[in-house]
Parts: C-alpha cells; sequence; structure tokens
C-alpha cells in the first residue's frame, strides 16, 4: 500500500525531502493542515486555503493525526510555562483525527545535557499521560529518517484493512487491549506474551522507562539481549 501524504506547510522543506524518498509515499502534498504536522492526504476530502474550515477535512472517519516534535520542542512544549502548549495541540489533533501521535525527533538521553535541572522522570511522566490520558502515544525516534519510516507505517497500517482473521485475546493489536499494552506490543521484539508479561510487571508507559536493563530482565520472556533493545529503543538509541 502506498500513500499520498499531506504534509503542513510550516515543517521544514527537509523533512518533505525525506518523506517523498520514501518507498512507501506516491507524492508529498504540503498544505496548512487543521492539527498535526504529518496525515494520509485521502482523509481530507477537498482541499481548503483557511486553515481554519471546517467540514469534511476536520474529522473523517479513520484519519491518522501525526505531530512531530524535536526532543528541546517536545520538553519546552510540554513542560515549560511559555511558548505553545502541547496538550492543546493534542486537543486539536483529537478534533481533527480519529487517532493521533506524537513522534520524537532526537535522543531522549540529551535531555539531561541540554536541561541539567529537569528530571527525565518529569519528561517521561508527560510522555505517560499523554498516552493514558489522552490516548496519544509518545514514541521516540532517534533521528528524522526513522521518524518519517515510523509515520508513513502508521499511516498505512490504520489505512489497511484489517486482517480478515479473528484476533486472540493475547493479541497486543486488538482494539479491546489497553493503550499501554498495545504500545508495548510495537517494540522491536516483543511479542504478544512478552507484551502481557511486562505489562503486568510495568502497567505504564512511565513505569517501563523508568525500569532499568535489570529491572526488565526480571520479566518472564525478557533476556540480555532484548532488555537492551528494549531499553535502547524506549530512548531513541536503536541504530537497527
Amino acid at each position: 500500500m502506498t500513500l499520498t501524504v499531506a504534509l503542513d506547510d510550516r515543517e521544514p522543506a527537509g523533512l518533505r525531502r525525506v518523506i517523498e524518498a520514501h518507498d512507501d509515499v506516491d507524492a508529498v502534498e504540503v498544505r496548512r493542515l487543521p492539527a498535526a504536522d504529518i496525515a494520509a492526504v485521502d482523509a481530507f476530502g477537498t482541499p481548503s486555503d483557511s486553515p481554519d474550515s471546517g467540514g469534511a477535512e476536520r474529522r473523517v472517519a479513520g484519519s491518522v493525526g501525526i505531530e512531530r516534535k524535536t526532543v528541546d520542542d517536545y520538553v519546552s512544549s510540554a513542560l515549560g510555562t511559555t511558548g505553545t502548549d502541547l496538550r492543546e495541540q493534542v486537543e486539536k489533533m483529537a478534533d481533527a483525527y480519529d487517532h493521533a501521535y506524537i513522534l520524537l525527533e532526537g535522543d531522549l538521553s540529551d535531555v539531561g545535557a541540554r536541561r541539567p535541572g529537569l528530571s527525565s522522570a518529569a519528561v517521561h511522566g508527560t510522555m505517560a499521560s499523554f498516552a493514558a490520558r489522552h490516548d496519544t502515544p509518545v514514541i521516540p525516534c532517534s533521528d528524522r529518517q526513522r521518524l518519517v519510516d515510523v509515520a508513513i507505517r502508521l499511516l498505512r497500517k490504520h489505512g489497511e484493512e484489517a486482517s480478515p482473521r479473528p484476533l486472540s485475546g493475547g493479541t497486543v493489536t486488538g482494539y479491546a487491549a489497553p493503550t499501554t499494552k498495545r504500545l508495548f506490543g510495537v517494540i522491536e521484539g516483543v511479542g504478544p506474551q512478552t507484551a502481557d508479561a511486562l505489562y503486568e510487571r510495568f502497567p505504564s508507559v512511565e513505569a517501563l522507562l523508568a525500569a532499568t536493563p535489570a529491572d526488565l530482565r526480571e520479566v518472564e520472556g525478557v533476556g540480555e539481549k532484548r532488555a537492551a533493545a528494549i531499553f535502547e529503543t524506549l530512548r531513541g538509541e536503536r541504530d537497527e
């Protein structure tokens, strides 16, 4: 399945080039989106020149909105007292789309180096809050190429028809599963049974982010390599 992607006109030209280079993208249309930075163009109906227009492009069943943030932008907008309030942006995405995500461009480990007075737990807390209270997962991506790849895969997966096979109760991608458990299930190398075990041990995203590799190894089915992969993926450090 290939896509025509809508990109907000306030995003950098470099992001457009990376999206255009993706194998699953047919074309990129730059326009002012009602909310978010990246979306599938067929979710909007007739394009409008007005950023405040209502109608079909405000809410379409199955549509997905993706907000791109650098790590610095995320920290400033999620925890800062000035500038854009990320909570307001998330609320706008909830009004405009059926599904919303925040993708982080950069390494979460840089937060401590750039902002010595900021607790990493505070950052993890905002990520857990957006996932649990606003049904908007925050997914760390180590660089722009990986961010675009995750974004395109999210748009594509939401646009594909569901599998005709019935999903078992233990399948973490089933809609009946809690949001946190489904988020665990998209981590590389984590299958349904491991996601269940992780969710039982760490019932929130915040708890999983606070876990050390040693904590992760205590979970059934998680060995040294898988623990390292989970730990690095959640912090945007995974290179593969």
